[in-house]
């Protein structure tokens, strides 16, 4: 009797460090953010997601149109349903353990983004 042996990638979640940039740049372009006036929408990237070791997706924190503190994940147009909402629920999770400026003020989110989106040279 033959068998496959199927080998699932693991999905694990870690925060983005500087280095990923290039990766999560890749990603938020598949996610036809290319324009000028959408690179705001880049935001503060604080956590991804791999599959395996390859980044799949991160989440990124922006302000919505009425100012406020928002998340949204971008992927690189691979990631399941199920996998989208078990990172989403991974993040709410995260969210609600953090304290810093970025996560809580609208003002300094909005100068960090705009210190972090001319860095990166968009």
């Amino acid at each position: 009797m033959n068998s496959t042996a199927s080998t699932q990638e693991k999905t694990t979640f870690r925060e983005v460090y500087i280095f990923d940039m290039e990766v999560l740049q890749r990603i938020f372009s598949k996610n036809k953010c290319g324009k000028t006036e959408d690179k705001m929408l880049f935001g503060i990237p604080f956590l991804l997601s791999k599959k395996g070791n390859r980044i799949n997706a991160f989440a990124s924190l922006i302000l919505d149109q009425n100012n406020e503190i928002q998340f949204k994940i971008y992927d690189d147009e691979n990631l399941t349903d199920k996998e989208e909402a078990t990172f989403n629920a991974y993040i709410v999770n995260f969210l609600k353990k953090k304290r810093s400026a970025n996560f809580n003020n609208a003002v300094q989110l909005k100068k960090s983004t705009e210190h972090f989106v001319h860095y990166l040279s968009f």
